[in-house]
């Protein structure tokens, strides 16, 4: 299948689930549904990739479809906003728990792969 189709269409269904995502209620004052997209999508891109995923999987899931739920705007402007409020914790937590957590999400999942010997 043509590559553009199938990231325009992992891109449309990753994007519903992330709106979602969206109404997921905040937690200690951090916005949840951010959080829980960026960590997520960032260990699904991993497995993905370091699995060693059909180039069609990669396209479809792995750039489209986590692209489409993964959110760097959102992030940016959640976090913006707790400056603006004079939420310094709520802005040093939010940029940590997303940063790291992502982070550490694609290093479990490149665990996982090289645990069942599926790394490429």
């Amino acid at each position: 299948m043509d590559p553009v189709l199938l990231v325009g269409l992992g891109g449309a269904f990753g994007s519903i689930l992330r709106y979602e995502c969206s109404k997921i209620q905040p937690f200690r004052g951090l916005p949840a549904g951010t959080l829980l997209v960026n960590v997520l999508g960032s260990f699904v891109f991993g497995l993905v990739v370091f699995s060693r995923a059909p180039a069609d999987l990669m396209y479809f899931l792995g750039i489209g479809g986590m692209g489409g739920f993964t959110t760097f705007s959102t992030f940016s402007y959640e976090t913006f906003r707790m400056l603006e409020d004079q939420d310094y914790y709520g802005m040093v937590s939010n940029i940590l728990t997303n940063g790291a957590g992502s982070i550490l999400s694609v290093m479990a999942a490149l665990a996982i792969c090289t645990g069942l010997g599926i790394t490429g």
